[in-house]
């Protein structure tokens, strides 16, 4: 195994804090429960990229939503569906080690897969992220969202079925954002003093790529879980946010694999 990276000997508070961009939409497609209706539509792509989480690391080698990990931020309002096409453009190899004695890795399953559930949402089962679900890199998937439900601050990730923690793990994940009128009424801070805050742990490499460690058992090489020695905020270690002496609003997403179990709170 690669020697894990020290990070206390990085320095502090020397990145600022990353906010991920909004979701943008391009144009809008008929709805499917009322083909008269236009809604907004969106295409966001499964895709390889690299990012440097510290200031004096090379870039870690990622996947992720669009062109940076968390992916972008959807913005919404309940009652005003909208429609997603996720793409899978990531390569046709993994590059964290896939375990196939694991139920749904088997190594007559396409090494790389993908497959979008939204955590918390109020949808339909064709449009739920089914953990059998899933497309192969050039393909894609439409799904809708009807956003019938209170406000709430909810996430999407990978779910595919064998690989969704090496999937979550190189980054495949973002938040989603769902606003109604009581929201309003409680004027609560918002534009620049809402604050995205999505919170992960990561092993890192000495030259700071994801590690995924495998178990030394041939029978098994997965590990029931992992913890890693980066905590990451928004794709950053470490890092600061100027603010000004007023009320904040922070958005808080716990996507960690194992030493909390995922949780929003908006």
């Amino acid at each position: 195994m690669a020697p894990a990276l020290d990070v206390n000997t990085l320095p502090q508070f020397v990145d600022p804090l990353p906010i991920p961009e909004l979701a943008r939409r391009q144009g809008t497609r008929p709805s499917p429960s009322d083909p008269k209706q236009p809604v907004p539509f969106y295409r966001i792509q499964a895709q390889p990229t690299a990012s440097k989480v510290h200031r004096d690391l090379p870039p870690t080698k990622l996947w992720s939503f669009g062109p940076a990990t968390p992916g972008p931020t959807f913005e919404t309002r309940s009652g005003e569906p909208l429609l997603v096409e996720w793409v899978n453009a990531l390569p046709n190899e993994h590059f964290l080690p896939v375990d196939h004695t694991i139920h749904g890795a088997e190594a007559d399953k396409p090494a790389v897969r993908t497959v979008v559930h939204l955590h918390g949402a109020k949808t339909g089962p064709e449009s739920d992220g089914y953990p059998e679900d899933w497309i192969v890199p050039g393909k894609s998937s439409l799904y809708y969202y009807p956003n019938q439900q209170d406000a709430a601050m909810l996430w999407y990730h990978d779910h595919t079925l064998g690989i969704n923690r090496l999937n979550v793990y190189a980054g495949l994940f973002g938040t989603f954002l769902i606003r109604d009128s009581v929201e309003d009424a409680l004027n609560l801070p918002k534009g620049k003093y809402e604050v995205p805050l999505t919170l992960y742990d990561r092993l890192l490499t000495r030259d700071a790529q994801l590690l995924y460690p495998v178990s030394p058992d041939p029978q098994s090489p997965w590990i029931p879980e992992l913890s890693g020695n980066a905590i990451l905020v928004n794709g950053k270690l470490f890092p600061y946010l100027d603010v000004e002496p007023r009320r904040y609003r922070f958005r808080v997403l716990n996507a960690s694999n194992a030493p909390l179990l995922p949780f929003v709170v908006g």
